[in-house]
């Protein structure tokens, strides 16, 4: 929670594809099960979130926004299906696909790191270590800003 509620818009993008990755792998593993549509429903969630980020005024978007398509496409495809071996070429190749994207991601997350804002600029700064306390105990410490909302 407290790396959504500090991560700049870029960053959320990143997290967002983890995730994916995530209910990719987990579906991956529960294909044939009840739980299998429960988590490509997830994935389809995840991409549609990434589709509705998209801005269309740059040029690139068109072609993120195919990708996604494709994916959720190929996902809705195969949801179905009794065809075990093909729902996990498709899962590999979203994967695959979702991967490369979080790669160059990654990079532009880095670059914008320190130019960028966090989306929730309310949300509290958590601070958070140990300190030794009577008898010489490790104690951990969390204190969050209480510097949030409006002031009269």
């Amino acid at each position: 929670m407290l790396r959504i509620s500090q991560a700049n818009p870029t960053q959320l993008v990143v997290i967002n594809f983890e995730l994916i990755l995530e209910f990719l792998t987990t579906a991956d593993g529960t294909v044939g099960t009840d739980d299998f549509l429960a988590h490509i429903q997830k994935v389809k969630t995840a991409l549609e979130q990434l589709i509705f980020t998209l801005d269309f005024n740059v040029p690139l978007s068109h072609d993120f926004y195919e990708i996604y398509k494709y994916t959720y496409q190929r996902l809705n495809d195969v949801t179905f299906t009794k065809d075990t071996t093909a729902v996990h070429e498709v899962i590999s190749e979203a994967k695959e696909n979702m991967e490369m994207l979080l790669e160059g991601w990654r990079k532009a997350a880095e670059s914008d790191a320190a130019i960028a804002q966090p989306v929730a600029t309310a949300a509290p700064k958590v601070y958070t270590g140990l300190t030794y306390g009577k008898g010489g105990q490790a104690e951990e410490y969390i204190d969050e800003d209480s510097g949030r909302g409006f002031m009269a």
